[in-house]
């Protein structure tokens, strides 16, 4: 792994939440804070999210999922935006796997629930700054 997408990892890491920019159904930009509660031991920039399947990020998802997720980490100040898409996983064993009893306080009854989504975000693109410096690149799958 190079020492870039290292250190991207280490501050989505860093991150309890992030925001995710998504196009809404007029065209328009939206973007919304969402938990990473999901990605707090990844060792890649493999990520999944959750939310519920009648959200209108969901809804906006499905329309159009290209979307860019924004982490910053307000005591270090490090910053990074991923760009990319996100899929909705359909296959029970996923969602099991990434199931967390404590999910069911945002009203979900477990990882059967219809109104359970598990999302999966395919990164392309990372864009950050070290003071004036604007570092842009393509992430390798």
């Amino acid at each position: 792994m190079n020492k870039t997408i290292k250190s991207i990892i280490d501050i989505i890491k860093s991150c309890d939440d992030l925001q995710l920019c998504t196009f809404g159904l007029d065209a328009h930009p939206e973007t919304r804070t969402i938990m990473n509660g999901m990605n707090k031991c990844i060792e890649s920039i493999d990520l999944h999210f959750l939310t519920m399947k009648s959200s209108p990020k969901f809804q906006q998802l499905e329309n159009n999922n290209n979307c860019c997720l924004y982490y910053f980490n307000p005591t270090t100040r490090y910053a990074v935006r991923l760009f990319g898409k996100m899929e909705s996983v359909d296959n029970q064993k996923e969602k099991n796997k990434y199931w967390q009893d404590k999910y069911s306080n945002f009203g979900f009854s477990g990882a059967t629930d219809p109104n359970f989504a598990l999302l999966h975000f395919i990164p392309e693109l990372y864009k950050f700054y070290i003071g004036d410096k604007l570092y842009t690149g393509k992430i390798k799958q």
